[in-house]
């Protein structure tokens, strides 16, 4: 029988690059929320079968996830925490677009066991797990388990035990998120049973993690997004939508110049759109385009303020001509007024997506509050004066037809 040579090479390099004696463990940004993973080599080789993982973390934690993937929606996720009768639960659950995953139980739900050495010990919940069918779930995905850079999640939220075994526990959302990459080549082992356990003691108790912050062999933690980028898009728009449109359209009832007033706020929707775009830049790093409440409003807000500059100039020709105001005048009032509400409310919405303190969300209630106190005010007035002024005086628009 002739061998090819080609192949006997492929052989070895195979059982030499994927054959390893531990699981790859690691830590988690936060320090103190560790995993391992690890791959037999019979399931490397057929593609399909068990892989094993343990998620460690304090009590002090309310629960922790890991999920495959490159994001939380699609995710085949992992949640831990306590039972409440010094056990831990661990649930499958299906990410989902960044509202609280629930239990997975789909035929293709990931199918997962405790295995010994799990338990809240020495002030840790530690689980040790094996998952038979966790190279594909039930949004489609799949995990190659021969992967060089296979794409991984975790987060977690600190907080009192939920101590139920109720695998569809209610979550309140995460504190923080890591995403990293993990190369499965580095962390297959040569048997296909509880790779966690520590075999020295003999007494089937799971190896202290170690919880100091780092990477394992094959893994990569992936940068945070940056934070100046959504820092940025938050000031500009605040400032469009609390100060800067509302102010301009104070500009007419108080001096009567529509050139001002146009200038200011075709300003203000310049600024609009480079903040829309700083929104759309951290939204796509944060995995949360269009599936927010505040992604989604912010979209329909700005993309229908581009009416409002033909409505203004439609506006300032008919009254220019009948010094009166007709339909498309209290269409481009109207209008605008709805969209600055709007992008009030939205900028709330925002400031409660990034979790931002308290004191922030009062700052912009009690500046947006006093903008608009203003404004009405000045309408008031000017709807007052509006019968004793003369033609070209506050309130009163003049010039030619453009």
């Amino acid at each position: 029988m002739k061998v090819n040579s080609r192949s006997v090479v492929a052989a070895a390099l195979l059982s030499a690059g994927i054959t390893h004696g531990a699981p790859t463990s690691f830590c988690a940004s936060v320090g103190d929320v560790c995993f391992g993973i690890a791959v037999p080599s019979s399931s490397a080789s057929s593609g399909s079968g068990n892989i094993y993982f343990q998620i460690s973390a304090p009590t002090s934690y309310q629960w922790v996830a890991l999920g495959t993937g490159s994001g939380m929606f699609g995710s085949n996720m992992f949640v831990l925490y306590q039972d409440g009768a010094g056990n831990v639960t661990i649930s499958p659950r299906a990410g989902t677009f960044h509202t609280p995953p629930s239990e997975d139980t789909s035929s293709t739900g990931a199918k997962l066991t405790l295995l010994a050495g799990s338990g809240v010990i020495n002030g840790k919940m530690i689980a040790n797990v094996q998952c038979s069918n966790c190279e594909a779930w039930s949004s489609g995905q799949t995990l190659s388990l021969t992967s060089s850079g296979s794409g991984w999640i975790s987060a977690w939220r600190q907080g009192s035990s939920l101590a139920t075994k109720d695998k569809n526990a209610a979550l309140v959302q995460h504190d923080d998120t890591d995403q990293f990459t993990v190369n499965l080549n580095e962390a297959t082992v040569s048997s296909d049973s509880n790779p966690f356990v520590s075999a020295q003691t003999g007494n089937g108790t799971s190896a202290d993690p170690d919880t100091t912050p780092s990477t394992g062999s094959g893994v990569v933690i992936l940068a945070k997004p940056s934070n100046t980028v959504l820092v940025a898009h938050g000031v500009i728009m605040a400032l469009v939508m609390a100060i800067l449109y509302p102010l301009g359209s104070l500009l007419m009832p108080l001096l009567g110049k529509w050139w001002l007033h146009g200038a200011w706020q075709v300003v203000a929707f310049c600024l609009m759109w480079a903040g829309f775009g700083l929104g759309v830049q951290a939204a796509m790093d944060r995995n949360e385009l269009f599936d927010q409440a505040h992604t989604r409003l912010g979209t329909v807000v700005v993309c229908l303020m581009v009416i409002q500059p033909a409505l203004g100039f439609l506006h300032h020709r008919n009254y220019v001509a009948t010094q009166s105001r007709g339909i498309i005048s209290y269409a481009h009032i109207w209008w605008g007024r709805a969209l600055m509400v709007l992008g009030i409310v939205n900028g709330g919405l925002g400031l409660q997506l990034s979790n931002e303190r308290n004191s922030l969300i009062i700052a912009y209630s009690v500046v947006a509050g006093v903008i608009f106190l203003a404004y009405f005010v000045v309408k008031g007035w000017s709807t007052l004066r509006k019968r004793k002024g003369p033609v070209g005086g506050p309130g009163k628009e003049t010039g030619r037809p453009l």
